[in-house]
């Protein structure tokens, strides 16, 4: 067998192993990609914007993003187990990593001087599963 095909099919099946974990590729899987990548992105402008990047803390920064996808495994399997045919769980912590991800991506743009929009930090405040601090005057970001 030649290098290219071992590396391809060794590819191919890492791929289907992890879709396979993570409950499949839907909207919602795609969203939560879009929303660590977008973070990273971000996080990495912000920091090179306030002259503060390291490659030490970029790197445990992508450990971190990996990582967060365990959480989804859990939740998948925890809807294998106890029967939920709706993924119930594996959207929940999908939802609520978007929140948690998606305030961070505004925490970034804020740090680079951008607005921030109030109604989307509403949404995703809600997403991550907390009140809306803006009403009582507390904002977080």
């Amino acid at each position: 067998m030649q290098r290219d095909t071992i590396f391809t099919v060794l590819f191919g099946w890492l791929l289907s192993a992890m879709v396979y974990l993570v409950g499949g590729m839907d909207h919602l899987f795609i969203a939560v990609t879009i929303f660590v990548g977008l973070d990273y992105i971000t996080g990495v402008l912000s920091a090179w914007y306030k002259k503060e990047l390291s490659s030490r803390i970029g790197w445990w920064g992508l450990a971190r993003k990996t990582l967060t996808f365990v959480f989804v495994i859990i939740a998948h399997q925890l809807d294998i187990v106890a029967g939920n045919s709706n993924d119930f769980m594996r959207d929940a912590m999908l939802m609520f990593i978007i929140g948690t991800e998606g305030i961070s991506i505004l925490e970034n743009m804020g740090k680079l001087g951008l607005p921030v929009p109030k109604f989307i930090t509403s949404a995703l405040f809600k997403l991550r599963g907390e009140e809306d601090n803006q009403a009582e005057g507390k904002e977080k970001i």
